[in-house]
């Protein structure tokens, strides 16, 4: 199996187009079958008036295709607790961070170190 229930994962919408606004969902795998994912957590849209990450407040479910194209799923550290993970930006790149360690670099600009 890919995913079991229980993973954390971070889903990223892709931008289809350059207007579109970056949108982000974390939460917990509840079920997993054939590339289909249950997920229940938090949604997460960029705010063009604050500049920032804006969550919303209640918990949502979303049932997701791991095929589909338009989203790339990333796979969170088990220990991670997503209720206090934060977006923030550093150096000019947006960073998802729990503040005790973990830091992901979600930046759609290349890495600064070498290849």
């Amino acid at each position: 199996m890919l995913l079991d229930v229980g993973d954390n994962v971070l889903v990223a919408h892709r931008r289809l187009f350059e207007a579109d606004e970056t949108r982000f969902f974390i939460g917990r795998v509840d079920a997993y079958e054939a590339g289909v994912v249950k997920v229940s957590g938090w949604s997460y849209v960029h705010d063009v008036v604050s500049g920032s990450m804006v969550g919303k407040d209640e918990i949502r479910t979303k049932i997701i295709s791991l095929s589909s194209g338009t989203l790339i799923v990333y796979q969170l550290p088990k220990h991670l607790a997503l209720e206090g993970v934060e977006f923030g930006f550093a150096e000019g790149r947006l960073r998802l961070t729990d503040g005790a360690g973990f830091t992901m670099n979600l930046s759609e600009l290349p890495s600064r170190g070498t290849l």
